[in-house]
């Protein structure tokens, strides 16, 4: 039984590895509900309902089920070493997200499956691309895989203990440590927050917050590598940049949607 236990929750773990978990992409979601015009939420409403639990990793349960028509490049942001979006052959991000806003402006041309499938895509990546273990840069090397690095953990009497962790689980972590947050508290206390700071986080365009989001990925690459010792203190301030990138995906998440629909 502990033996089919663990092979579940390593398939769930490596189907979902550069994703936040889904109460907090359900969190973005909820909090971009909030932001939304009313023509936007009249399209969301119809097709998605007030329940996103299931939508936000509607790309990752496609690949559970085996049935994606897609790679895993699908959830990447492809970036040049001007911090440029990289065309790339095959799945990226990018692409994806615009490919289906694209459908969502033009939803009275596309049938009702066609829509739902172009929401729940725009909702998945903006959420991907906000989370920076999914940005690869094209002249920082390890951004081009997940790497592990050595944190310093729990102590053992006076003996600091370094171990090593997961790029990705790093990023991914933040939000579980949080498991009695539903999405709706995770967009509430998002709000309460930064909701004062929406109209600087949301500002700009896609492309302006691709720049943004490759900057600040950078930044990160450049400091932690395979060979970087990272602080438990460290490790919980970068919390806050987590949180950020939360917020600046559900704020501008209902700046595209809004767009798209105007």
């Amino acid at each position: 039984m502990k033996k089919i236990f663990l092979v579940l929750v390593l398939a769930l773990t490596a189907s979902a590895a550069y994703a936040w978990d889904k109460r907090s992409d359900e969190g973005v979601m909820v909090l971009a509900s909030k932001h939304l015009s009313a023509e936007a939420k009249a399209l969301v409403d119809k097709h998605l309902g007030s329940d996103y639990f299931d939508d936000v990793h509607y790309l990752y349960t496609l690949e559970q089920k085996k049935t994606a028509k897609h790679t895993p490049e699908i959830h990447f942001l492809h970036l040049g070493m001007n911090l440029r979006p990289l065309k790339v052959e095959g799945d990226d991000a990018l692409v994806a997200l615009q490919q289906a806003v694209e459908v969502i402006r033009n939803h009275k041309s596309h049938n009702s499956n066609e829509v739902t499938k172009a929401l729940r895509v725009a909702i998945n990546l903006m959420c991907d691309i906000h989370n920076l273990a999914n940005v690869r840069i094209e002249n920082i090397p390890h951004s081009q895989k997940d790497f592990s690095f050595s944190c310093y953990g729990g102590d053992i009497g006076k003996r600091k203990v370094a171990t090593k962790l997961k790029y990705s689980r790093m990023w991914y972590s933040y939000p579980a440590w949080h498991s009695g947050f539903s999405g709706a508290l995770w967009a509430e206390d998002i709000e309460l927050c930064l909701g004062a700071h929406r109209a600087e986080l949301s500002a700009g365009t896609l492309q302006d917050w691709v720049l943004q989001i490759g900057m600040r990925a950078a930044k990160m690459y450049r400091k932690i590598t395979p060979e970087y010792v990272m602080t438990r203190r460290e490790r919980n301030e970068l919390e806050m940049i987590n949180y950020e990138m939360m917020a600046r995906a559900g704020y501008r998440l209902a700046v595209l949607l809004n767009g798209a629909l105007k």
